[in-house]
């Protein structure tokens, strides 16, 4: 006899905002003033549109990712211009769900994906039916957008908003066109057609199909978020040492994190890196996801040490200070504890090919690459670590293989970190080759990557002037000022009705 198991009911939850963003904090940080009044006039007109309705942002989880990073901030300072922005979050009943969204990612991106497509999409539809009939707070006259992939289908079966108030925004995705990237198209597009308003990274990413009504729109960072904000010494050290990076006497009880970073050694443990504090350390922090390239870091570090005597002879009198630079260099590969990250079920098997990956490492070497699990218990916690990292480390890296934009990339220029990134997708869009940082062309390549390392390794003065030219590229497009006035563009369009016919930009 076969047992049928019924799956729990998919449920939309609401995410608690704390609504103390003030915008004109803003005016006095790096000129942003001209920004900010621009954005007073702008949000007084879409308030005045919408009247008491509201703009619901809905995406697939509350924690882990750029888009449930950027959000809380983006709706407080939509409220904080009169526009009332709220956050829902989708938590499916059946756990094959993200299996599915997790294939069409990957798919988007141009790398295989849903193997059983007919049978994906009979989970994809139950789910999106079930949240869509959770969604009984919006009214028709209210805007909603929808993120990414994993709850575009919700809006079939919504109750109908009003003509031009539906819009998808879509956060991943390649320029270039494959049989995976059009098995995944061909998978959404029943679903999409009902959208007034498709809003991409980057143009290249929308299919031509539904170029006339799609848009463009950057996320951006926030100056002001943990994450970002600057770190007094004092401030640096103690989160390093709350967070179990280095050793030190214990923090103040008040200063303690409920959860430490963990290192892998043959198994998790919480043991200190000392080396964070006396070594250069070249760094790069995401999830763990195949796309974002961990693996070729670690024979590209091999190589840049063994690089070593064959291009001593070319550097000339720096050589002997490169050659100590390097050979005291460390390697660290560090993201969200998977269990943290509730939409990507393949994360924890990505981390545990790595931490093989570290082990089948030379002894020598593996001393001086380091795999860190970042705790999730806390977003504030983890964004601080992430902060102190970043600003600790000598280089950051973004090796990624694929990538719809990469905020990593402005976190670490907007901190005047020496970036070295893949010339690919929106980190093309950051950076600049030679004005803001170093990009490789085939960041599979170990030997590419172990070159442009050595290229800033060998001339910080010439990769601090690229993290000055960074940082000023990223307050003029990338922080979440410029991602608001977008936004706000793109409502007063959907209000008057212009949902549908619109020019590329935002």
């Amino acid at each position: 006899m076969v047992r049928l198991v019924r799956m729990p009911a998919t449920r939309i939850r609401e995410v608690p905002l704390h609504r103390t963003t003030n915008l004109e904090l803003y005016r006095a940080l790096d000129r942003f003033g001209p920004l900010v009044s621009e954005l007073r006039e702008m949000g007084a007109r879409v308030a005045g549109r919408l009247g008491r309705n509201r703009v619901w942002m809905v995406s697939s989880t509350a924690t882990g990712g750029g888009v449930a990073e950027v959000m809380p901030r983006t709706c407080s300072l939509l409220a904080d211009l009169g526009v009332d922005a709220r956050w829902l979050v989708l938590e499916p009943g059946d756990p094959a769900f993200f299996a599915v969204t997790k294939g069409l990612h990957n798919m988007l991106h141009g790398a295989p994906g849903l193997e059983r497509p007919e049978e994906a999409r009979v989970v994809y539809e139950r789910v999106s039916a079930e949240a869509a009939s959770e969604m009984r707070q919006i009214d028709r006259r209210d805007l909603v957008v929808i993120h990414d992939p994993q709850p575009a289908g919700i809006a079939l079966h919504l109750r109908r908003p009003e003509a031009g108030r539906l819009a998808w925004r879509c956060h991943v995705g390649v320029p270039q066109r494959n049989e995976n990237t059009t098995a995944a198209w061909d998978f959404l597009r029943p679903y999409l057609g009902v959208y007034d308003r498709m809003l991409f990274t980057m143009m290249a990413y929308a299919p031509d199909e539904w170029l006339a009504k799609s848009g463009e729109i950057c996320p951006g960072i926030d100056p002001f978020a943990h994450k970002n904000r600057p770190l007094r010494p004092y401030k640096l050290l103690g989160i390093m040492r709350s967070a179990g990076l280095i050793p030190g006497p214990p923090v103040p009880h008040w200063a303690q994190f409920r959860a430490k970073v963990q290192r892998w050694n043959g198994r998790w443990e919480e043991s200190p890196l000392p080396s964070l504090l006396y070594c250069p350390t070249i760094l790069q922090v995401s999830r763990f996801d195949r796309l974002k390239g961990f693996e070729p870091l670690l024979p590209a570090f091999e190589r840049l040490i063994h690089m070593t005597p064959e291009v001593a002879p070319t550097l000339r009198a720096n050589s002997e200070r490169v050659l100590s630079e390097i050979e005291r260099a460390h390697l660290v590969l560090a993201g969200p504890d998977p269990t943290g990250v509730t939409d990507d079920p393949e994360a924890a098997e990505v981390l545990a090919d790595l931490c093989r990956a570290h082990d089948a490492l030379p002894d020598r070497l593996r001393d001086r690459v380091h795999v860190l699990r970042l705790p999730m218990a806390d977003v504030k916690e983890n964004a601080l670590i992430v902060n102190a990292l970043q600003r600790m480390a000598s280089v950051v890296i973004q090796n990624s293989i694929r990538e719809g934009f990469g905020l990593t990339v402005s976190e670490a220029l907007w901190k005047r970190a020496p970036v070295v990134a893949s010339n690919v997708g929106g980190i093309a869009m950051q950076i600049r080759h030679g004005s803001d940082g170093v990009l490789i062309d085939d960041p599979r390549s170990p030997e590419s990557i172990a070159r442009a390392l050595l290229e800033l390794v060998a001339s910080p003065m010439q990769g601090e002037a690229m993290a000055r030219s960074g940082r000023e590229r990223v307050r003029e497009h990338f922080t979440v000022l410029s991602e608001i006035r977008s936004w706000l563009r793109t409502f007063d369009r959907l209000l008057e009705g212009g949902g549908l016919a619109a020019s590329p930009a935002g």
